[in-house]
């Protein structure tokens, strides 16, 4: 929206456009016949002290955010923790008809942080959780339902072992899908998450 500004030259006055975006002079010619330039001097973007605050508040809840998932993943840093590596399964998730149809060969690593100092010491399994119960869990979402996101089937294996096994605080599970439509060679594509017991207090319905 334009406004006008008001200068006079040589006892003659001309009105002439003020742009708020524009730091450009302007050529104007006045009633007198003789040009003169008169120069608009840029203001800044009108933001009021409320959408300062707004934004201000949205970064700084970000950042808030940000800053206490990043101390959670450090907590875990040499944490104690059970591990499954290349669990491999046959399943038919993904978006195309195809992959729903035939199916292909998935690959799961796990990861669940448990204290592990009882299970040591008494080296009794009642004392800690059994690598195969995780397996079984991993295998029975993978050659489950039908998905199309690997996101998806990431979030059940984790959100069933912590629904399972409550002695166990965090689990990251990554999800690879090795024969995949890209033009390139890769050893797979694939995702991983990492969910906490707090995460997964809504879940219990979700997987049935």
């Amino acid at each position: 929206m334009l406004s006008f500004a008001r200068t006079s030259f040589g006892g003659q006055t001309a009105h002439l456009p003020k742009s708020k975006s524009s730091g450009y002079k302007h050529f104007v010619s006045i009633s007198s016949g003789l040009p003169c330039f008169l120069a608009i001097r840029r203001q800044s973007p009108g933001y009021s002290s409320v959408h300062t605050a707004s934004f201000s508040s949205q970064h700084n809840q970000l950042s808030t955010d940000r800053s206490g998932t990043v101390m959670a993943e450090r907590e875990l840093i040499d944490k104690d923790k059970l591990i499954l590596r290349g669990l491999q399964f046959h399943g038919f998730h993904g978006v195309k008809q195809e992959e729903k149809t035939l199916g292909q060969k998935f690959v799961v690593d796990v990861d669940a942080w448990m204290d592990l100092s009882a299970a040591g010491e008494t080296d009794s399994i009642s004392d800690t959780v059994s690598y195969t119960d995780i397996y079984r869990i991993a295998k029975d979402v993978v050659e489950g339902p039908s998905r199309n996101l690997l996101e998806a089937v990431a979030h059940r294996i984790a959100s069933a072992t912590l629904l399972k096994f409550p002695q166990i605080s965090a689990v990251r599970v990554k999800v690879g899908k090795p024969h995949v439509a890209v033009q390139g060679i890769v050893d797979y594509l694939g995702v991983e998450i990492l969910r906490y017991r707090k995460d997964v207090g809504g879940d219990r319905q979700e997987l049935h």
